[in-house]
């Protein structure tokens, strides 16, 4: 049985932007939530004479067309023939914003795993600055620091505590002792954003937002850290988040 738009979702991307924007570029490659590779483009066929848009987004599974999401389609889960398209269009719409792999990224070819951890984090949860700073997990895992005023990720970061180290990112630094513990604050006050410590903090609370994945720990392996490590050097060259690529690396 046919379940013509089925259930809706919540995109933040209108479709006829990320129509645009996709036949400004012309066709991408990009990856869903759960890390499975699809290419898309924008197409344009009138269905019936009575047709007053013509515009869809043709899906690509393995070079061969998968699916079409027209506008009326766009926040469903099904399209308008009942095929499955929530997590093409949730990548469509992270991809939209800026937050997902594109089809330069791909040519890195990491590992399937990296790739599909990358997809997670760029689709977790995502919470102010101050709610991070108490309502991360104290576990070890990767973050992405999203900053709302400048429309960009700035900082991508990996930690035994992410909470704690989100927290040490917004402490207040005398400036004739360095900035090594806070490559955030630095990069705003040397990029004159903020004049000193004390607005940085500020800037992370009015403007920052924190997404995360927890990535524990491989006791089996040699190097227990090194998922932890490949996540966050896989999204620093995807992202190319400011603070990280102009200042020094967080290790």
């Amino acid at each position: 049985m046919i379940v013509r738009h089925q259930s809706q979702k919540i995109l933040q991307s209108r479709f006829d932007i990320v129509w645009k924007r996709l036949n400004d570029v012309g066709e991408q490659q990009l990856v869903t939530p759960n890390g499975h590779k699809f290419t898309a483009l924008a197409s344009q066929r009138k269905r019936t004479l009575e047709d007053q848009d013509p515009r869809f987004i043709e899906i690509k599974q393995r070079g061969q067309e998968f699916a079409r999401i027209y506008p009326c389609c766009w926040g469903n889960t099904t399209n308008c023939y009942g095929t499955r398209i929530g997590g093409y269009s949730d990548g469509l719409d992270a991809w939209a914003k800026g937050l997902m792999i594109s089809k330069e990224s791909l040519t890195l070819k990491p590992n399937d795993e990296v790739v599909h951890m990358l997809g997670k984090l760029l689709n977790s949860e995502e919470l102010d600055y101050e709610q991070a700073c108490t309502h991360l997990p104290k576990e070890p895992g990767v973050y992405l620091i999203y900053d709302r005023k400048q429309k960009k990720y700035i900082y991508v970061g990996k930690a035994l505590d992410i909470q704690k180290r989100i927290r040490q990112h917004a402490q207040h630094q005398n400036r004739l002792f360095g900035f090594s513990s806070q490559p955030i604050q630095k990069g705003l006050i040397d990029k004159k954003r903020c004049a000193d410590s004390r607005e940085a903090q500020e800037y992370l609370s009015i403007n920052c937002i924190v997404r995360y994945l927890v990535v524990p720990d491989e006791k089996q392996r040699k190097q227990p850290w090194k998922k932890r490590s490949l996540l966050e050097h896989y999204a620093i060259c995807v992202i190319e988040p400011e603070y990280n690529i102009s200042g020094e690396f967080e290790h």
